[in-house]
């Protein structure tokens, strides 16, 4: 079974994925792990991401409707980041919450997906990684539909959005 079939399924049921997860016989031990996950930063209507001076926990609802996807990936060094966008194309995702992993590098899972990135210059946006190279040069498409050739530092993808 897939992260995206039991979702389909929790949904449908009106269940925890959790719960899904232990009827298929999956033993992931979800309840056994605690996780503490900071909204460190948010991302505005362009998609380019700026760090809160002043990281919060998120709340743990929030949490538990991320926790399977979060337990598969390892929960080490997650971070959330909200989206806050009252116009264009990513207003429909006003509030919503982005879960990553903290890169230092370029995971090679990101590619052909949608990921934080981080640009040479210290830039970080949200986009999909069309093309990279070993060099960094990245082919991306930005939040607002542009494309555009960037030089990667890092780049991760996104483990999961809670709306």
């Amino acid at each position: 079974m897939k992260m995206e079939e039991a979702n389909e399924i929790a949904r449908f049921l009106g269940v925890s994925v959790a719960d899904v997860l232990v009827h298929a016989g999956v033993s992931i031990g979800l309840e056994e792990q605690s996780t503490n996950i900071l909204l460190a930063a948010i991302i505005d209507e362009r998609g380019v991401m700026e760090m809160l001076a002043d990281p919060k926990p998120l709340p743990q609802a929030v949490i538990e409707r991320a926790q399977a996807s979060i337990t598969v990936h390892g929960n080490s060094r997650i971070i959330g980041a909200q989206i806050r966008a009252l116009k264009g194309p990513l207003s429909v995702m006003d509030d919503a919450v982005v879960l990553f992993r903290q890169a230092d590098s370029i995971d090679p899972a990101a590619i052909g997906a949608l990921s934080i990135c981080r640009a040479r210059d210290g830039k970080q946006f949200l986009a999909k990684i069309e093309r990279a190279r070993k060099t960094g040069e990245a082919s991306v498409i930005c939040a607002t539909g542009e494309p555009k050739e960037v030089s990667l530092e890092a780049a991760t993808p996104v483990l999961a959005m809670i709306p």
